[in-house]
């Protein structure tokens, strides 16, 4: 068998075509699981509107001992609906797709880890096994903070905002869901915030200068989008700002931490 460095370049693109094939026929076989899965997979999403909701429930106690109300979310059943014929049938498709991505994710990233991998040397190889690893735990901790805190205040204060009382929200299923999938799926990028400014002050593409000079700018816009989708109370907005600033202190620990390297 030929080692890497003795492939020509077809067989290099033959090898990727496998590649692609693997990872193409994983998220196609689960897709189909999620097709049959789908009311799960719904009632998941939907799970964050709902007044049981262990975050809901938690901000309603909360609101009750603190006596204000305004802290208590989503405490009625948010009512959906389909204005598309097809509307059903095609976010159950889409939905089938995303979760095929989803369950698949582990194995579609071992498989192309191993057809990159063996063309590193073995430092860049344990650097980037260590990357891969960082970088999924900390997505997961993106979209779990954003699954059962962001979401379920985004969902609140985007279904009870009005611009005018002559106005009726009738809120379809699908906007409904992509406001979700989009909350928890940036929370799961933005976390991964450490790693990246890492790497880009390891490739000297930012310094730890700009970054500490730029902390009041930054903590001023954290506070101004925390104060846009949290209910109109300090404690709200402290919870979703808590977090987004650690993981800005976090990230100029990371750039120190590189210089280092």
């Amino acid at each position: 068998m030929k080692s890497r460095s003795e492939m020509t370049i077809v067989e290099h693109l033959a090898e990727l075509r496998m590649v692609l094939l693997k990872v193409i026929a994983a998220i196609a076989l689960g897709s189909v699981i999620a097709f049959l899965l789908g009311n799960n997979i719904l009632d998941l999403i939907f799970q964050v509107s709902n007044p049981q909701f262990i975050t809901n429930r938690w901000f309603c106690r909360l609101a009750t001992l603190l006596n204000s109300p305004d802290l208590c979310i989503n405490s009625t059943p948010l009512g959906l609906v389909n204005i598309e014929l097809a509307g059903q049938f095609s976010l159950h498709i889409k939905l089938a797709v995303l979760g095929g991505v989803i369950l698949t994710l582990p194995y579609c990233i071992t498989v192309i880890a191993g057809f990159i991998l063996p063309a590193l040397k073995e430092k860049e190889r344990k650097l980037s096994l260590r990357f891969l690893l960082l970088s999924f735990a900390l997505f997961i901790v993106g979209v779990a903070f954003g699954y059962y805190v962001i979401a379920p205040i985004a969902v609140h204060f985007m279904a009870n905002y009005n611009l005018s009382k002559i106005i009726v929200n009738h809120i379809t299923v699908q906007s409904f869901i992509a406001t979700v999938s989009q909350t928890v799926l940036a929370m799961g990028i933005g976390f991964e915030l450490p790693l990246v400014v890492f790497f880009l002050t390891k490739w000297h593409i930012i310094e730890l200068s700009l970054l500490e000079h730029n902390r009041p700018v930054a903590i001023v816009v954290l506070l101004i989008l925390a104060a846009i989708i949290t209910p109109p109370d300090v404690f709200s907005m402290m919870i979703v700002v808590l977090p987004l600033w650690l993981l800005y202190e976090i990230s100029i620990f990371a750039t120190k931490w590189a210089k280092l390297k």
